[in-house]
C-alpha cells in the first residue's frame, strides 16, 4: 500500500510538472531586436511593424515603437509558414542626426528579412534601397505580395546588397566582380543618400524636393521615402536628372572643399576603387591628381547614362 502511495504520489507530481510547463511563458516564435536610422544616425518614435507576406494580403505579424536610441523589439507567436517572407516597415519619427527635429511623416524604411530572420535587424536607406530594388515587381503602397517563389528569390537577393544587421553593404556588391567594377554601389549609395536627405531633413523643403523629382511619368507624387523609392525603380529612365540634382541641393560641396558630407559613400569604408567603367577611370591611386570631388563627378556621370 506504501509502495502505491509513493507511486500516485510521483506520478502527481510529474503530471502537475507538465502541466506547469505547459501553461507557464512560451518562446515567441519570431523574435527581432532591431534600429532604426536615418543618414546614419537613430530614429526616435518610429512605429515599426512586422509584416507576413505571401501571395493574398500581408498580414500584421507584431508592432512597436522605437525608442531614443532608435532600438525596437517585436515579438509574434505565430510561426511563419515555408512559403513566408518576413519584412519589417519603420513610419514617421525624429531623426537624431537633425537635433531638435520633430515627427517626420515622410519617413517609411524597408526592410525585407526573408523566412528566417536575423535576431539583429537595421532598418535603414541602404535596407530600403535594396530591398525595394528586388522586390519593385511585388509592392503595392506599403504592402508586398505575390508569388511564393519570386518573393523568396527577391528576398534572397537582399543580403547580396546590403548586411541586414548593419544596414551596410552586402557581401556580393563587395566582391572583385562588383565593388568598383561596376556602377551598382555608386547608384545604389547616391539614392540612399537622397534619400536621407529627406529623412534627416538636411534642409526644411528636403522631402518636398525629393517628391517633386520623384514625381511619375502620370504625375503621381509621392507621400514617403519608400513610395519614393519605389517610384525611382519602376520609372529609372524618366527625367533621373532631377534626381541626381538633389545632390547638389542637399549636399553642397563647401567652400575651399573638395568632398562634399554625405550619409553613404560609393564604397566599401576603407577602400578605393581601382578600376574602370565603361572606360571612364574611377580611380587609380591616391592622389591629387585623383580627388574626391573628380571621383564624385565620375560617379554621377556614370549614373545619369545607366539611368537615362
Amino acid at each position: 500500500m506504501l509502495r502505491i502511495n509513493k507511486l500516485q504520489f510521483l506520478i502527481s507530481l510529474l503530471t502537475f510538472g507538465i502541466l506547469a510547463c505547459a501553461s507557464g511563458p512560451t518562446a515567441a516564435a519570431v523574435r527581432i531586436e532591431g534600429l532604426v536610422q536615418a543618414g546614419g544616425g537613430p530614429v526616435a518614435n518610429s512605429t515599426v511593424t512586422l509584416w507576413a507576406a505571401s501571395p493574398g494580403e500581408p498580414r500584421q505579424l507584431a508592432q512597436g515603437r522605437a525608442n531614443n536610441d532608435g532600438r525596437f523589439e517585436l515579438a509574434s507567436q505565430e510561426t511563419p509558414g515555408a512559403d513566408v517572407i518576413l519584412y519589417v516597415i519603420a513610419k514617421g519619427g525624429e531623426s537624431q542626426v537633425n537635433k531638435g527635429s520633430d515627427d517626420n511623416p515622410a519617413i517609411a524604411l524597408l526592410s525585407v528579412l526573408g523566412n528566417a530572420p536575423p535576431g539583429k535587424v537595421v532598418v535603414n536607406e541602404m535596407t530600403t534601397v535594396a530591398s525595394v530594388w528586388t522586390h519593385a515587381q511585388f509592392l503595392d503602397g506599403s504592402a508586398i505580395k505575390g508569388n511564393p517563389l519570386g518573393l523568396k528569390i527577391a528576398a534572397g537577393n537582399v543580403p547580396n546588397f546590403v548586411n541586414l544587421e548593419t544596414g551596410g553593404w552586402g557581401s556580393a556588391i563587395q566582391d572583385t566582380l562588383n565593388s568598383a567594377a561596376t556602377p551598382t554601389m555608386a547608384n545604389f549609395a547616391t539614392l540612399a543618400t537622397i534619400l536621407a536627405g529627406c529623412t534627416t531633413k538636411v534642409k526644411p523643403n528636403a522631402c518636398d524636393s525629393l517628391f517633386a523629382a520623384t514625381t511619375s511619368p502620370a504625375g503621381k507624387r509621392p507621400a514617403d521615402t519608400l513610395a519614393a523609392a519605389h517610384f525611382v525603380a519602376l520609372n529609372s529612365a524618366y527625367q533621373p536628372e532631377r534626381l541626381f540634382a538633389l545632390l547638389d541641393e542637399f549636399y553642397p560641396v563647401p567652400q575651399g572643399k573638395t568632398l562634399r558630407a554625405t550619409s553613404y559613400l560609393p564604397y566599401p569604408a576603407g577602400v578605393v576603387p581601382s578600376s574602370t567603367i565603361e572606360g571612364t577611370p574611377i580611380l587609380r591611386e591616391k592622389s591629387a591628381r585623383a580627388s574626391p570631388r573628380w571621383l564624385e563627378r565620375a560617379v554621377l556621370s556614370q549614373c545619369e547614362r545607366l539611368t537615362g
